[in-house]
């Protein structure tokens, strides 16, 4: 498969990078600084450039059967630029144009999915976020909204703290419904991007992970 990751040097983004290679995936890595990138692997590409540049997304994005996007968030309670969102609305013409469906993004249990069950996991960090890091959650609920809406086959991952800890390979997936510790690898969450694309279980879908 090809998949283009973006935001492919982040704390998350080189894990789905090393994971998509080991899986026999080709891979697209777009980043903001190539100088950063130290894989040298012959499965991959890498492409320098902003989120907001279509017309350098739109012909990157040309042959991929597959995006994971893992482009951060300011973690703040305000900022002067939603970047992020306004990427995003470059990503999905650019996916549209290039006719590439398969979406694996990430947000955190802010957004709401039907499937939700009502519990610690589900209501907490929404409170939490929107107490201090107000502009945060309100640009993460926007890109939810905006992903529902399109008519790609996306898939969102949610999750509360990913920390710099060991790969486990062990993660719990949820809706609320089961008891999960909000702490998780950012390995095993960049991992878990790229397995769902083995399968179409979680297509418009929105798992909580943790461990």
């Amino acid at each position: 498969m090809n998949i283009m990751i973006f935001g492919a040097n982040g704390g998350i983004g080189k894990w789905a990078v090393k994971h998509a290679l080991q899986n026999g995936h080709n891979v697209t890595a777009y980043v903001r600084d190539s100088s950063k990138t130290s894989n040298q692997d012959k499965n991959l590409t890498v492409i320098q450039g902003e989120v907001t540049d279509a017309k350098k997304i739109t012909e990157a994005m040309a042959g991929q059967d597959a995006v994971i996007w893992c482009v951060g968030i300011p973690m703040k309670r305000n900022y002067a630029r939603m970047e992020s969102l306004a990427g995003h609305k470059t990503l999905i013409k650019a996916m549209k144009s290039n006719r590439v469906k398969r979406l694996v993004d990430w947000g955190t249990p802010s957004i709401h999915f039907e499937k939700d069950k009502k519990s610690f996991v589900t209501v907490a960090p929404g409170i939490m976020a929107g107490l201090i890091f107000t502009q945060a959650k309100k640009e993460t609920v926007a890109i939810g909204e905006m992903i529902k809406k399109s008519d790609l086959e996306w898939t969102i991952v949610r999750f509360m703290a990913p920390k710099d800890t060991l790969y486990t390979g062990k993660v719990k997936v949820g809706f609320g419904d089961i008891k999960m510790k909000f702490a998780i690898s950012r390995e095993d969450i960049g991992a878990f991007m790229v397995k769902t694309l083995d399968s179409d279980e979680f297509i418009h879908s929105m798992p909580i992970i943790g461990s």
